[in-house]
């Protein structure tokens, strides 16, 4: 089996905690109640945790930002992941990197690319555009709009989390892309990527493809103003839906786009994002047919569901979404104030962290919450990368005992009160994570049980989703809990680079030069299979280094109404396919 689908939903690596909270309202009234009538075989409807970010790709970071921007934005190839290998292809109108493995799922018709040649040197990749994609306001897409876009992605004051796809064009082994020669546009339908040294083919698309946006809008943003533009409000793209209306942290509509020919408008008139943060008020609404989409429904309710409401389904993907407790290794505080890295006070030795890893009981964590669908982490290489994943690395036992003796060996004694210390120093802090999942609220109990039965004193603190992304980017949080969608494309330096200025998603700020070179030698085989030597002992390091507690993979359960038809859920995520769902009339709820 294979999956297709744009690249700009297929590879983006997001934080799942990165989406912003709000009360809900229930069917009985107030905003986001139900619909009925001729709007409801309309409209759809789907529950979610928390709000997008921003609508804009170039700085948007949580996975709902990527979902929708997905909808909203055009892709300029693309992308077809095959079960069987773990191997992602990249599909213009006319080429494809790699032949399918079977029938095709859908068709490349929404690509702006008709087709690529890439250099007998492998220095740069020429890309033939199609001549007859619009933005929604009847302008043209052009390669110039991914030039000016591709410049917004490397500045360095925009601060975009992807600039890290930029590092092989000319230039940036020199510290700052030189765009002019960098990038080519002899014409409207030709693109031009140069790079200052060999890149295989795949990555060559893999790093091209970043999604434009339309230069005759953001051509006179400034730099410094980009992230508070208005224009993150009003979003143009080429997409299969529009922005509707957009009420922050409570409702977000989009409507199908009947200009788009990429590949053409979304099936369903209008889709409404309802922000939901309790749990249980969003599973009550999936029974009463309020809403049309939960994601996350816990094992243990499925019954209770479907007996409530025969009309819903549980379907499960996996495995590409993973849990896991952060820990800052470097003092947050002192690199905001003086830009220097220097040790975490409590979480800078690696041996510290492979005891708080050995100290939590994950499975105890899998077991009274994910149940089957849990499967232990080891490191962020999932499972379904088969190509690239190190099955002969074993996850760490749950271990007390050498919790405390490794512990200990780093000077961490039993105090007075019973709280390690050393130097005068408590084990002490706070672990934080975001407010209405469940799921890690649980964990964090759990985790806060552990860690007392060895001497360490965790707090735990919920924090509203927007506020709680904001302290992680900002280093402002020592230890926390949340969660990776992972790329489909293995290209980690965005979350494990050394350069932390452009590392923008290495928030426990984890410096290891080998993992560097890993990466780059990695990005060096021209053949995708031939890097597994460099991801093996990459998984091994992040093993021993311990940067963060790798918790568990999720086969995530979603709840669906059965009124939605055509819906293919798989590792490319829960809406890969959604502008081709239609909706089945008058299913009473």
């Amino acid at each position: 089996m294979k999956t297709t689908k744009r690249l700009s939903r297929l590879f983006s690596i997001s934080l799942l905690a990165a989406a912003t909270l709000l009360t809900a309202c229930s069917k009985s009234g107030g905003k986001g109640g139900a619909i009925s009538g001729a709007a409801r075989d309309t409209t759809l409807v789907i529950g979610m945790l928390g709000d997008a970010d921003y609508l804009n790709p170039v700085i948007g970071a949580s996975l709902t930002s990527s979902e929708i921007s997905g909808l909203i934005y055009p892709g300029l190839l693309q992308g077809e992941f095959d079960t069987k290998t773990g191997l992602l292809n990249y599909l213009a109108l006319e080429k494809r990197l790699r032949p399918s493995s079977g029938p095709d799922e859908k068709s490349p018709k929404g690509a702006l690319a008709k087709t690529w040649t890439m250099s007998p040197d492998h220095r740069s990749i020429t890309y033939i555009l199609r001549d007859d994609a619009k933005w929604a306001d009847g302008q043209p897409i052009t390669s110039r709009d991914f030039k000016f876009t591709y410049k917004l992605y490397g500045n360095p004051v925009i601060a975009s989390p992807r600039q890290q796809f930029l590092a092989e064009l000319i230039g940036a082994d020199k510290g700052a892309v030189d765009f002019d020669r960098a990038i080519e546009t002899p014409n409207d339908t030709t693109l031009v990527f140069h790079f200052y040294k060999p890149v295989p083919e795949h990555l060559a698309l893999f790093h091209t493809s970043l999604t434009p946006l339309p230069e005759h809008l953001w051509k006179n943003v400034k730099s410094a103003e980009f992230r508070e533009s208005k224009l993150n409000q009003q979003p143009v793209g080429a997409g299969p839906y529009r922005l509707a209306a957009w009420n922050k942290q409570q409702t977000l509509t989009l409507s199908s786009s009947a200009t788009c020919n990429l590949p053409k408008p979304g099936n369903i008139r209008r889709i409404i994002y309802r922000v939901i943060p309790d749990y249980t008020v969003r599973l009550a609404q999936l029974q009463t047919g309020d809403v049309d989409v939960v994601e996350n429904v816990k094992p243990e309710d499925f019954a209770a569901v479907q007996k409530a409401n025969k009309n819903v389904d549980i379907k499960t993907i996996g495995l590409r979404v993973y849990d896991y407790v952060g820990w800052q290794n470097i003092d947050g505080d002192h690199y905001n104030s003086t830009g220097k890295v220097r040790p975490h006070p409590l979480f800078g030795d690696p041996a510290v962290r492979r005891a708080l890893t050995l100290a939590i009981d994950r499975q105890s964590i899998i077991d009274g919450y994910l149940g089957e669908y849990g499967v232990l982490a080891k490191t962020d290489i999932s499972p379904s990368l088969k190509w690239a994943y190190d099955d002969s690395i074993k996850p760490y036992s749950y271990d007390p005992a050498q919790a405390v003796k490794l512990l200990e060996a780093a000077g961490w004694m039993p105090g007075p009160d019973g709280i390690r210390q050393k130097n005068g120093r408590k084990f002490s802090f706070v672990l934080y994570t975001n407010a209405g999942n469940a799921r890690r609220n649980y964990a964090c109990t759990i985790i806060q049980q552990n860690l007392r039965e060895i001497g360490i004193d965790c707090k735990i603190e919920m924090q509203e989703s927007n506020v709680f992304f904001q302290n992680l980017q900002e280093r402002k949080l020592g230890a926390w809990m949340a969660g990776w969608s992972i790329g489909l494309e293995i290209d980690p330096l965005d979350v494990w680079g050394s350069d932390l200025k452009k590392s923008r998603f290495n928030f426990p700020g984890f410096i290891n030069p080998r993992i560097d070179q890993l990466c780059e030698l990695a990005k060096n085989k021209m053949r995708t299979e031939e890097a597994r030597p460099y991801w093996i002992e990459y998984q091994k390091i992040l093993h021993e280094q311990q940067p963060i507690t790798f918790l568990y993979w999720i086969r995530e359960t979603q709840g669906f109404s059965k009124r939605i038809q055509g819906a293919k859920l798989n590792i490319s995520g829960t809406y890969y396919n959604i502008d081709d769902w239609t909706l089945k009339p008058s299913i009473a709820p």
